[in-house]
């Protein structure tokens, strides 16, 4: 088998890269670090020969919907037109739970998501979607894009991190085992309030920022998993924060 990872020098792609070598899978790392650019296509039918699988965990710094849109409409289109010519069985997207629902629904960013996932399922190369919840490991980095004058702003929505390692298991499965065209989501075993998951991670690392709980605009469990969801086992490394 042989494994073309869409980003596969980022934090996500670098370790689901050695999950699969691991097991003995070629892997093909596709970034702009190994002269491929899934943006523009370059290199990418080269790197495609005798791939079975794409996994595409690629990522941007465009927060703006027309950005994000663009961005994962565009690499979802090069990979599918250059995979059809592969032969490429498969293709294997990582979302995020809850894109499109309640406050999400407006951020630019989940809606290039949910514009990668309508983009994918209407490719002619079956696709399995993996749906993750925030990495427990992005809290931090979460609190700061919620952050307005120095004070972290939370809505008293539910959020249900979960442990990437778990995430990349996940993925390494809908590689070797899970039937094409599943969508599967997966969460972390704990579930809270934002505002008291920002306190306790601030507090734990010494942040006096002031965490400001407002009403969110959605419904409270819109970035949670609404159905069946596979549980992760590790718990989130702070203790006493009150279960939602």
């Amino acid at each position: 088998m042989k494994v073309f990872i869409s980003g596969g020098r980022g934090r996500v792609g670098s370790r689901l890269a050695d999950h699969l070598e691991a097991k003995g899978i070629e892997v093909v790392s596709g970034g702009l670090e190994d002269g491929i650019d899934v943006t523009s296509g370059e290199g990418l039918a080269e790197a495609l020969v005798g791939v079975d699988t794409i996994v595409n965990v690629l990522n941007t710094r465009r927060f703006d919907a027309e950005g994000a849109i663009s961005f994962f409409e565009g690499t979802i289109n090069n990979l599918t037109e250059e995979g059809l010519r592969a032969g490429v069985r498969q293709h294997i997207v990582l979302s995020i739970v809850g894109v499109g629902e309640g406050d999400a629904s407006t951020i630019g960013y989940y809606l290039g998501k949910v514009a990668q996932e309508k983009a994918v399922r209407s490719g002619s190369i079956p696709a399995t979607i993996i749906r993750a919840t925030q990495f427990q490991s992005y809290i931090p980095v979460l609190a700061d894009q919620h952050t307005v004058d120095g004070k972290v702003i939370a809505p008293r929505s539910f959020i249900q991190p979960v442990e990437l390692d778990e995430v990349v298991e996940l993925l390494a499965e809908a590689v070797t085992t899970l039937e094409p065209g599943s969508v599967v989501e997966i969460a972390g075993p704990d579930r809270f309030y934002l505002d008291d998951l920002f306190r306790a991670t601030l507090a734990a690392r010494g942040d006096d920022r002031e965490v400001v709980t407002v009403d969110g605009e959605g419904a409270p469990d819109a970035m949670v998993p609404r159905g069946a969801y596979r549980t992760g086992t590790v718990r989130y490394p702070i203790a006493g924060i009150p279960a939602a």
